[in-house]
Parts: C-alpha cells; sequence; structure tokens
C-alpha cells in the first residue's frame, strides 16, 4: 500500500501545518486516513514519515531546497504571473535570519530517513520509492481547476472576511469536483465531507481552513503525480531548489 501525504508546512514549526494523509493506489480506492491543521515541528514530522512502512510520496508546500543560485521563483513567476500566481523568493539568508527553516529542516530530516528529494525518478515512473518535493498550491489551482486567476484566498490587505469565506468556498467547489474526478474514494472519509462542506467556509476564521484545504491539495498532489507522471514537470533545479507543478494541458484536454 502507498501512502500520499501533504503538508501546508508552517516555515517556522510555530504555527499550524496543514496534514492530508491518504492511502491506496487507485482513485477508485483511495482513501483519506487523516486530516488536519495542527503545530509540529520539522523533525515530529519527519519521523513519523520515516516510520511508515512501504512507498511513500510527500509533497509539501514549502522550500525544501534552498541555495544562493535558487531561481525557480522566477520561473513560476513567466508561466503564472498572467494567472496572478506569483510565488515571493525563497533567500537563503532571509530565511536563517528569520527563523523560517522549516521547510529545510524538513528536508533534512528526511533525507537522512532514505527519502529522495529529487523528484526526477518519481516522474520517471518509479512507484516504489520513499519521495519528497515542493510544490506551489497556486500553480496546482490554475492548472487542476482550470482558473484563468488565482484564488485569493489567503489573509491580505484589503480581503474582508466576508470575500475570503467565499473564495474559500470556491476552493471547496473545486477540490470537491477534482476527488469526484480523480479520487473518488477520498469523499468517502466523513471528515473530508466537513473539510468540504459549504458551513464551514461560511464559519471560517482564522487560517486553519486554509492550511487544510491546502494540505488536501497536496496530498492529492502527490497521488496523482505518482499516478501519472507524464502529467507532472520540475520547475527549477533539484540542486538549487525546485517545484512540481501539473503539465499545461491542451484547450482539447481541460
Amino acid at each position: 500500500m502507498t501512502t500520499f501525504v501533504g503538508l501546508d508546512l508552517s516555515w517556522t514549526g510555530r504555527y499550524e501545518t496543514g496534514i492530508c494523509w491518504l492511502e491506496g493506489e487507485s482513485g477508485s480506492e483511495l482513501s483519506c486516513t487523516r486530516i488536519e491543521a495542527s503545530v509540529r515541528s520539522a523533525q515530529s514530522l519527519a519521523e513519523e514519515l520515516a516510520a511508515v512502512e512501504g512507498p511513500v510520496v510527500v509533497a509539501i508546500d514549502a522550500p525544501l531546497i534552498v541555495t544562493p543560485e535558487r531561481w525557480v521563483e522566477r520561473e513560476i513567476g513567466r508561466r503564472f504571473s498572467r494567472y496572478k500566481a506569483s510565488a515571493h523568493s525563497a533567500n537563503l539568508d532571509l530565511l536563517i535570519r528569520n527563523g523560517l527553516t522549516a521547510g529545510m529542516d524538513l528536508a533534512h530530516a528526511l533525507g537522512d530517513a532514505g527519502f529522495a528529494l529529487d523528484a526526477a525518478a518519481l516522474l520517471g515512473g518509479d512507484r516504489r520509492g520513499r519521495f519528497a518535493f515542493e510544490v506551489y498550491p497556486h500553480t496546482i489551482h490554475v492548472r487542476l481547476f482550470g482558473l484563468s486567476e488565482r484564488l485569493p484566498y489567503k489573509p491580505g490587505r484589503g480581503r474582508r472576511v466576508a470575500m475570503r469565506r467565499r473564495v474559500l468556498g470556491e476552493y471547496q467547489s473545486h477540490l470537491q469536483r477534482l476527488l469526484a474526478r480523480e479520487a473518488r474514494g477520498v469523499l468517502r472519509n466523513a471528515d473530508v465531507t466537513d473539510v468540504l462542506a459549504p458551513e464551514t467556509a461560511a464559519a471560517a476564521r482564522g487560517r486553519g481552513l486554509k492550511h487544510t484545504l491546502d494540505g488536501l491539495t497536496c496530498a492529492i498532489s502527490a497521488f496523482l503525480a505518482w499516478r501519472d507522471p507524464d502529467s507532472w514537470e520540475v520547475l527549477g533545479e533539484a540542486t538549487n531548489g525546485y517545484v512540481v507543478v501539473p503539465r499545461e494541458r491542451d484547450a482539447a484536454e481541460s
């Protein structure tokens, strides 16, 4: 049995991380065994992941490999800025100075535990390995949801609570359709049903629902990259920092 894990990782470890675990090897059989937002350290997450038996694929929303030569954010901007989905640069000095190293810490710990941090083998069709790779949810939303513009669901200047709740509801609907199409077994989980319920978005406060939805997005991305590796690509370089994104689909496929 293969385990697929999605982490919307808190960069400091002091705030909530969105966590989602899926198990199975087909969309109809895939089940959700865990979905939550909780405060976890990089080390505790790494220990838990290392203890899982069998193949594991982990998709993480956080900078994992950061060097002064990292350029993947520029490439994301080049490809996705027309969707308003550019990413903030992961500056190594600033991350260290501000204690935002949870992604790098998790990557080091998983590497020490035998996880491959280079997605090449996974996207080459290896289904038996243990992998961890970086993702950026906005790129996943744009391409898997078929959006013309990113979903502005994160807190920000000028984004009132009512607006954020409305956009979180849109996010739920897109995820519901994606899961029904690609991994309908996940929808059998009562916790997933609650997370995707309109009333959950209508009552959302803070960042808890955002983290949980992003964790679910990361987890389903881990499954889809494992199941359909030709439909995914790497932006950036394994040695300097990279992000795995869905390939752009032809209009006929959308």
